[in-house]
């Protein structure tokens, strides 16, 4: 919220502030950088409403309402808080890489300068008509500046100068050179307070063309009051006195919003089933007295979220079996109440992370950069930017769901069709959906059939040479329990089948098992096959 403007403000809480950073952006010609700069604050704003105060604050951007007790005026007292900020990048690298990086940058100066002296003597050089039978593509890279220049227009200028003026083209050439010299560095987006304020005025009907009355940075009136710090004493509270407000012990919201967050998480529903509107359009608490206990307990604890994980899981409500009674059902058929644990699909990345987990293949690694998992072809082809997916190798090929890659315009495949979402706005609940779509990425995804092919080979490794043996570990690793008789009786009849199906096409089912030794193929690839039947059944997906 305002690691920036901490005493001495640290490289990592200066970049925990990139978490205001992640709104939309668009970087089309012709569009209005102010209007995009205000929509982003306005996301700001709607993600502070609705993920840490539980309040549905956009309605009164656009002007008040006759019921609700947040005003227009309040929304953009609020909106003043985020209305002071530059938006700049920081490199993380190491002190030496930046230091690098700089010396090259100063380099890539003093060659631009000598750069523009050779192109202005060749220019002068020119007549008129010279200059005018110059291709047009050069022409337009001319009348760029050096630094407006992409790799491309660079190159092809150099191309044509090199037979047309030779200090030129060696300096030019010097200036690519150092460029492929400066080392890339990675960089984080972070927030940072401007030395100037900016002044913030409502928008007339939401309309930042429009802008009326001058307000200053404040809190809802129906809320608790800033805190009594010396700035908001001198009427100039910042961020940092914001973000002590929200934590602040008489704040009525944010730990109640937080604790019924991690609740519905683990139950499915939170404690109050409106997650996102703790106003009075919302649901009431379904038990008032645990959710002030649980606000009061995460506060006293520190905020740390590993107590009230550790809290939540290890009590009797959450350790009750999902199996329902008739009673119950009559009574409360909707588990409002607790009396039984709800049945749930598990997430999209978890869902994932369990198939890496009994294939042998997890990477336990924590931190670091995002990864690329194999995915379906062409998922780029129908983006307006079509990119390159990297597949990653060795691994990071096989680290957990939450390091995969995102981009918002073609979000992962195999994550999107178990209802992850696709990060555009926040997300303060997922919808769990049941599709055949699903079925069939677990079957057929490329990723997760090379976890099948990995698991397979773990049965057979692992496992006495028995097929009864092998069905019962494996079915013991995918889902925690041994099969029963039926089930035992289902997959031996399975397996069995299988081997009869395949017996005596080895060359055709060689691809499916490109490591195994020729003499083994045949039970790798039909134990690949159970191992896709045991990753698809439903038990392996949801939480009982």
């Amino acid at each position: 919220m305002a690691g920036d403007l901490l005493p001495n403000a640290t490289m990592e809480q200066k970049i925990a502030t990139g978490f205001h950073r992640n709104t939309l952006i668009n970087q089309e010609g012709g569009t209005d950088p102010e209007q995009f700069r205000v929509e982003a604050i306005a996301d700001r704003i709607h993600t502070i409403g609705v993920g840490i105060l539980g309040l549905t604050l956009n309605c009164a951007r656009c002007h008040d309402h006759k019921y609700d007790p947040i005003s227009q005026k309040e929304y953009f007292q609020m909106f003043a808080f985020f209305n002071n900020q530059d938006e700049p990048t920081v490199p993380i690298a190491e002190p030496e890489l930046v230091a690098r990086q700089q010396a090259i940058r100063a380099k890539i100066r003093e060659a631009v300068k000598v750069a523009e002296a050779a192109q202005k003597a060749w220019l002068a050089r020119l007549t008129d008509s010279e200059r005018e039978k110059l291709p047009r593509q050069i022409q337009v890279i001319l009348n760029l500046g050096f630094e407006q220049r992409d790799r491309r227009q660079k190159q092809a200028l150099l191309e044509f100068v090199e037979k047309q003026d030779e200090a030129f083209y060696q300096a030019l050439k010097r200036i690519v050179e150092l460029e492929a010299q400066e080392p890339k560095l990675p960089t984080a987006m972070i927030l940072q307070e401007r030395k100037t304020p900016r002044e913030t005025r409502i928008h007339i009907q939401g309309d930042f063309t429009r802008p009326g009355e001058r307000v200053l940075p404040g809190v809802p009136s129906v809320l608790n009051p800033l805190p009594d710090l010396p700035r908001v004493q001198q009427g100039r509270p910042n961020r940092l006195d914001f973000a002590a407000w929200l934590v602040a012990p008489d704040n009525p919201l944010t730990a109640r919003v937080m604790v019924n967050r991690l609740w519905q998480h683990y139950f499915g529903k939170g404690l109050v089933e409106t997650e996102s509107d703790f106003g009075l359009q919302g649901t009431p608490p379904t038990h008032p007295d645990l959710l002030d206990w649980l606000a009061v307990e995460f506060r006293e604890c520190g905020w740390s979220l590993k107590h009230m994980h550790r809290l939540i899981v290890t009590s009797a409500t959450y350790r009750q079996a999902s199996r329902s009674r008739p009673e119950l059902l009559e009574k409360d058929p909707n588990n409002r109440l607790l009396a039984r644990q709800s049945r749930l699909r598990l997430e999209a990345e978890i869902i994932r992370d369990c198939a890496l987990a009994v294939s042998g293949k997890l990477e336990r690694r924590v931190g670091g950069p995002s990864v690329y998992p194999p995915q379906p072809d062409g998922v780029y082809r129908f983006t307006q930017v079509p990119r390159d997916w990297p597949t990653s190798t060795g691994p990071d090929r096989f680290r957990r769901g939450m390091y995969t890659w995102l981009w918002r315009s073609a979000p992962y495949p195999a994550l999107i069709v178990f209802d992850a979402p696709d990060a555009t706005t926040s997300c303060t609940r997922r919808v769990r959906s049941n599709t055949p779509l699903q079925a069939l990425t677990l079957l057929n995804d490329p990723a997760y059939f090379e976890l099948a092919q990995a698991f397979g080979e773990r049965i057979l490794r692992e496992a006495p040479n028995d097929d009864t043996l092998r069905i019962r570990y494996a079915f013991r690793l995918a889902l925690g329990r041994l099969p029963s008789d039926s089930e035992m009786q289902h997959l031996t009849d399975f397996v069995r089948k299988q081997r009869q199906a395949l017996r005596g096409r080895e060359s055709e089912i060689r691809p499916l098992a490109p490591q195994a030794p020729s003499e083994n193929a045949l039970d790798q690839v039909v134990f690949t096959l159970l191992a896709r039947a045991l990753l698809n059944l439903d038990e392996f997906m949801t939480r009982e």
